[in-house]
C-alpha cells in the first residue's frame, strides 16, 4: 500500500475537518474510530486550533480501482483548515497527519 502525502486544504467554512479514505481491503479498517481519534488528537495540538471545532470522519471505499503496478488498497487523508493559516503550519499538519497514517496502517504496508 502506497501512501500518499497528506492534504492540507483551506476553505472558508467551519473547520478544521479531518477527511479518511480507506479501501475495503485494509486490514486496520477494524480500528477507523481510534484512528479517528488520533487524528483528532493531533490536529487539536497545533497552534491555532481549536479542539473544540475538530471533526473527523471517514469513508470507507468498496469500489477502486489503482493504476498498473500499483498496490491494490490506499489510505487518504484530508485536512480543512481556515484560509490564511502560514505554509509552514500547513507543512506540520500534513506531516503530523502522515506519521499517524504510517503508524496507524503499518500492517497494510508490509
Amino acid at each position: 500500500m502506497r501512501m500518499p502525502l497528506a492534504g492540507v486544504i483551506c476553505h472558508s467554512y467551519r473547520v478544521p475537518h479531518i477527511h479518511l479514505q480507506t479501501t475495503a481491503d485494509l486490514h486496520e479498517n477494524g480500528d477507523i474510530p481510534e484512528i479517528l481519534a488520533t487524528l483528532t488528537q493531533t490536529l487539536s495540538t497545533m497552534e491555532t486550533v481549536s479542539p473544540a471545532a475538530v471533526k473527523a470522519y471517514h469513508t470507507l471505499r468498496s469500489n477502486w480501482v489503482v493504476g498498473e503496478g500499483h498496490p491494490d488498497g490506499f489510505a487518504h487523508v484530508e485536512v480543512a483548515v481556515l484560509a490564511g493559516r502560514p505554509e509552514e503550519l500547513r507543512i506540520k499538519i500534513a506531516d503530523a497527519m502522515f506519521a499517524v497514517l504510517k503508524e496507524a496502517f503499518a500492517t497494510s504496508l508490509e
